[in-house]
Protein backbone atom coordinates (compact mmCIF):
# COMPACT_ATOMS: atom_id res chain seq x y z
CA UNK A 1 0.00 0.00 0.00
CA UNK A 2 1.41 3.36 -1.01
CA UNK A 3 1.63 6.30 1.36
CA UNK A 4 -0.95 8.16 -0.77
CA UNK A 5 -3.43 5.27 -0.45
CA UNK A 6 -2.92 5.13 3.31
CA UNK A 7 -3.57 8.87 3.57
CA UNK A 8 -6.84 8.53 1.60
CA UNK A 9 -8.01 5.70 3.86
CA UNK A 10 -7.25 7.73 7.00
CA UNK A 11 -9.07 10.77 5.59
CA UNK A 12 -12.11 8.68 4.65
CA UNK A 13 -12.28 7.06 8.10
CA UNK A 14 -11.98 10.47 9.80
CA UNK A 15 -14.79 11.88 7.65
CA UNK A 16 -17.08 8.95 8.44
CA UNK A 17 -16.34 9.30 12.16
CA UNK A 18 -17.10 13.04 12.06
CA UNK A 19 -20.42 12.47 10.28
CA UNK A 20 -21.30 9.71 12.74
CA UNK A 21 -20.62 11.95 15.75
CA UNK A 22 -22.55 14.84 14.19
CA UNK A 23 -25.51 12.54 13.60
CA UNK A 24 -25.42 11.43 17.24
CA UNK A 25 -25.41 15.09 18.40
CA UNK A 26 -28.34 16.02 16.13
CA UNK A 27 -30.28 12.93 17.24
CA UNK A 28 -29.66 13.75 20.90
CA UNK A 29 -30.78 17.34 20.43
CA UNK A 30 -33.90 16.17 18.61
CA UNK A 31 -34.70 13.78 21.45
CA UNK A 32 -34.20 16.37 24.17
CA UNK A 33 -35.69 19.29 22.26
CA UNK A 34 -34.11 22.68 21.66
CA UNK A 35 -33.58 24.69 24.82
CA UNK A 36 -33.12 28.47 24.95
CA UNK A 37 -30.93 29.72 27.77
CA UNK A 38 -32.14 32.80 29.66
CA UNK A 39 -29.41 34.66 31.54
CA UNK A 40 -29.39 37.97 33.35
CA UNK A 41 -28.95 39.80 36.63
CA UNK A 42 -31.19 40.94 39.46
CA UNK A 43 -30.55 44.61 40.24
CA UNK A 44 -31.63 46.76 43.18
CA UNK A 45 -34.01 49.46 41.89
CA UNK A 46 -32.52 52.10 44.20
CA UNK A 47 -28.81 51.49 43.59
CA UNK A 48 -28.82 49.36 40.41
CA UNK A 49 -26.31 47.06 42.09
CA UNK A 50 -26.58 43.25 41.73
CA UNK A 51 -28.54 41.46 44.46
CA UNK A 52 -29.48 37.95 45.47
CA UNK A 53 -33.20 37.21 45.01
CA UNK A 54 -35.44 34.16 45.13
CA UNK A 55 -37.64 33.62 42.09
CA UNK A 56 -39.86 31.09 40.34
CA UNK A 57 -40.55 30.47 36.65
CA UNK A 58 -44.17 30.16 35.47
CA UNK A 59 -45.25 28.98 32.01
CA UNK A 60 -48.09 30.34 29.84
CA UNK A 61 -50.56 27.94 31.51
CA UNK A 62 -49.71 29.33 34.95
CA UNK A 63 -47.76 26.24 35.99
CA UNK A 64 -44.71 26.64 38.19
CA UNK A 65 -41.65 25.04 36.62
CA UNK A 66 -39.36 23.27 39.05
CA UNK A 67 -38.47 24.58 42.49
CA UNK A 68 -37.83 28.11 43.73
CA UNK A 69 -34.48 29.30 42.42
CA UNK A 70 -32.01 31.88 43.69
CA UNK A 71 -29.75 34.26 41.83
CA UNK A 72 -26.04 34.20 42.61
CA UNK A 73 -25.48 35.93 46.00
CA UNK A 74 -22.28 37.55 44.75
CA UNK A 75 -23.30 39.09 41.44
CA UNK A 76 -27.07 38.51 41.16
CA UNK A 77 -26.62 36.27 38.12
CA UNK A 78 -29.36 33.88 37.03
CA UNK A 79 -29.53 31.21 34.33
CA UNK A 80 -32.37 28.92 33.32
CA UNK A 81 -33.38 26.86 30.28
CA UNK A 82 -36.71 27.54 28.54
CA UNK A 83 -38.56 26.18 25.51
CA UNK A 84 -38.54 28.20 22.27
CA UNK A 85 -41.78 29.76 21.06
CA UNK A 86 -43.21 30.00 24.59
CA UNK A 87 -43.92 32.82 27.04
CA UNK A 88 -42.89 32.73 30.67
CA UNK A 89 -43.11 34.83 33.81
CA UNK A 90 -40.24 35.34 36.23
CA UNK A 91 -41.87 36.04 39.60
CA UNK A 92 -40.00 37.39 42.60
CA UNK A 93 -40.85 35.29 45.67
CA UNK A 94 -38.61 36.81 48.32
CA UNK A 95 -39.67 38.55 51.57
CA UNK A 96 -36.88 41.07 51.09
CA UNK A 97 -38.49 42.45 47.94
CA UNK A 98 -41.86 43.37 46.53
CA UNK A 99 -43.52 40.54 44.68
CA UNK A 100 -43.02 41.41 41.02
CA UNK A 101 -43.51 39.65 37.70
CA UNK A 102 -41.46 39.97 34.53
CA UNK A 103 -42.71 38.50 31.26
CA UNK A 104 -40.20 36.82 28.98
CA UNK A 105 -41.13 35.85 25.41
CA UNK A 106 -38.88 33.20 23.88
CA UNK A 107 -38.66 33.30 20.06
CA UNK A 108 -39.36 30.16 18.07
CA UNK A 109 -36.08 28.57 16.95
CA UNK A 110 -34.61 25.17 16.24
CA UNK A 111 -31.09 26.27 17.11
CA UNK A 112 -29.36 26.97 20.39
CA UNK A 113 -30.04 30.51 21.55
CA UNK A 114 -29.09 32.56 24.58
CA UNK A 115 -31.19 35.54 25.70
CA UNK A 116 -29.96 38.11 28.22
CA UNK A 117 -32.35 40.18 30.34
CA UNK A 118 -31.89 42.07 33.60
CA UNK A 119 -34.57 42.33 36.30
CA UNK A 120 -34.92 45.37 38.58
CA UNK A 121 -36.36 44.50 42.01
CA UNK A 122 -37.66 46.84 44.71
CA UNK A 123 -36.83 46.40 48.39
CA UNK A 124 -39.90 45.86 50.58
CA UNK A 125 -39.15 47.75 53.79
CA UNK A 126 -41.29 50.07 55.89
CA UNK A 127 -39.92 53.61 55.82
CA UNK A 128 -38.21 53.24 52.46
CA UNK A 129 -38.80 56.06 49.98
CA UNK A 130 -39.27 55.34 46.29
CA UNK A 131 -38.80 58.18 43.80
CA UNK A 132 -41.39 58.27 41.02
CA UNK A 133 -39.31 59.40 38.07
CA UNK A 134 -39.59 60.87 35.57
CA UNK A 135 -42.18 63.15 37.12
CA UNK A 136 -45.75 62.34 36.04
CA UNK A 137 -46.53 66.08 35.94
CA UNK A 138 -45.73 69.01 33.70
CA UNK A 139 -44.46 72.30 35.12
CA UNK A 140 -46.94 73.82 37.62
CA UNK A 141 -49.63 71.31 36.61
CA UNK A 142 -51.62 69.00 38.86
CA UNK A 143 -53.04 66.67 36.22
CA UNK A 144 -51.07 63.66 35.02
CA UNK A 145 -49.18 64.35 31.83
CA UNK A 146 -49.54 62.30 28.68
CA UNK A 147 -47.63 59.04 28.95
CA UNK A 148 -47.42 59.04 32.75
CA UNK A 149 -49.90 56.18 32.96
CA UNK A 150 -47.27 53.72 31.68
CA UNK A 151 -44.84 54.15 34.59
CA UNK A 152 -47.60 54.61 37.16
CA UNK A 153 -49.36 51.56 35.76
CA UNK A 154 -46.33 49.41 36.54
CA UNK A 155 -46.29 50.70 40.11
CA UNK A 156 -50.01 50.00 40.43
CA UNK A 157 -49.35 46.39 39.40
CA UNK A 158 -46.69 46.07 42.09
CA UNK A 159 -49.09 47.43 44.72
CA UNK A 160 -51.83 45.03 43.62
CA UNK A 161 -49.43 42.08 43.85
CA UNK A 162 -48.45 43.17 47.37
CA UNK A 163 -51.82 43.71 49.10
CA UNK A 164 -50.26 44.03 52.55
CA UNK A 165 -48.26 47.11 51.57
CA UNK A 166 -49.48 50.64 52.32
CA UNK A 167 -47.90 53.79 50.90
CA UNK A 168 -47.85 57.54 51.37
CA UNK A 169 -47.61 59.92 48.41
CA UNK A 170 -45.53 63.09 48.74
CA UNK A 171 -45.29 65.63 45.91
CA UNK A 172 -43.02 68.68 46.05
CA UNK A 173 -43.62 71.94 44.13
CA UNK A 174 -41.58 73.18 41.19
CA UNK A 175 -40.86 76.64 42.63
CA UNK A 176 -40.89 78.44 45.96
CA UNK A 177 -44.27 79.92 46.85
CA UNK A 178 -46.57 80.68 49.73
CA UNK A 179 -47.19 77.84 52.14
CA UNK A 180 -50.88 77.77 51.23
CA UNK A 181 -50.31 77.63 47.45
CA UNK A 182 -47.59 75.03 47.84
CA UNK A 183 -49.76 72.78 50.00
CA UNK A 184 -52.63 73.00 47.52
CA UNK A 185 -50.42 72.00 44.59
CA UNK A 186 -48.73 69.26 46.62
CA UNK A 187 -52.06 67.80 47.74
CA UNK A 188 -53.64 68.03 44.27
CA UNK A 189 -50.73 66.18 42.65
CA UNK A 190 -50.74 63.42 45.25
CA UNK A 191 -54.51 63.03 44.94
CA UNK A 192 -54.16 62.71 41.14
CA UNK A 193 -51.73 59.81 41.57
CA UNK A 194 -53.92 58.22 44.24
CA UNK A 195 -56.95 58.47 41.95
CA UNK A 196 -54.98 56.74 39.19
CA UNK A 197 -53.88 53.90 41.48
CA UNK A 198 -57.44 53.40 42.73
CA UNK A 199 -58.70 53.29 39.12
CA UNK A 200 -56.30 50.40 38.52
CA UNK A 201 -57.64 48.40 41.44
CA UNK A 202 -55.57 49.51 44.44
CA UNK A 203 -57.67 50.01 47.58
CA UNK A 204 -57.95 53.70 48.52
CA UNK A 205 -57.43 52.80 52.17
CA UNK A 206 -53.88 51.69 51.43
CA UNK A 207 -52.85 55.09 50.05
CA UNK A 208 -52.37 58.22 52.16
CA UNK A 209 -51.43 61.72 51.02
CA UNK A 210 -49.05 64.12 52.75
CA UNK A 211 -49.09 67.73 51.59
CA UNK A 212 -45.88 69.74 51.96
CA UNK A 213 -45.39 73.50 52.23
CA UNK A 214 -41.80 73.81 50.96
CA UNK A 215 -39.68 72.67 48.04
CA UNK A 216 -37.76 69.41 48.35
CA UNK A 217 -34.89 69.89 50.85
CA UNK A 218 -32.99 66.95 49.34
CA UNK A 219 -33.45 67.89 45.68
CA UNK A 220 -34.33 71.62 45.63
CA UNK A 221 -34.86 73.78 42.53
CA UNK A 222 -31.59 74.86 40.87
CA UNK A 223 -30.18 78.26 41.81
CA UNK A 224 -29.07 79.01 38.26
CA UNK A 225 -31.38 78.94 35.27
CA UNK A 226 -31.49 75.48 33.71
CA UNK A 227 -30.22 74.83 30.19
CA UNK A 228 -32.69 75.31 27.37
CA UNK A 229 -35.12 72.43 27.12
CA UNK A 230 -34.50 71.29 30.69
CA UNK A 231 -36.97 72.23 33.38
CA UNK A 232 -37.01 71.38 37.06
CA UNK A 233 -40.16 69.59 38.16
CA UNK A 234 -40.74 69.02 41.87
CA UNK A 235 -39.87 65.44 42.89
CA UNK A 236 -42.59 62.89 43.60
CA UNK A 237 -42.09 60.18 46.22
CA UNK A 238 -43.91 57.08 47.39
CA UNK A 239 -43.07 56.20 51.00
CA UNK A 240 -43.71 52.65 52.20
CA UNK A 241 -45.62 52.90 55.48
CA UNK A 242 -46.51 49.23 55.96
CA UNK A 243 -45.38 45.88 54.55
Amino acid sequence: MTPMTSMRIITTVATIALLFCSNIAVTAQSALGTVVTLTGYFLNAHTLTPVEANYIVIDAQGKKLGQTSKSNPTDGYLQTGLKPGESYVIRIEDPRYFRQEFRVDIPATGKYLEISKDFVVRTSEAGRTIAIAPSPFDLKKTTLKTGADEDLGEMAKVLIMNPGTNVELVCYPDVEGTADATQKLSSARAEAIKKFFVSKGVSAGRISVRAVSTTDPIDPPPIRKAAKGKRYIGPVYMVITKV
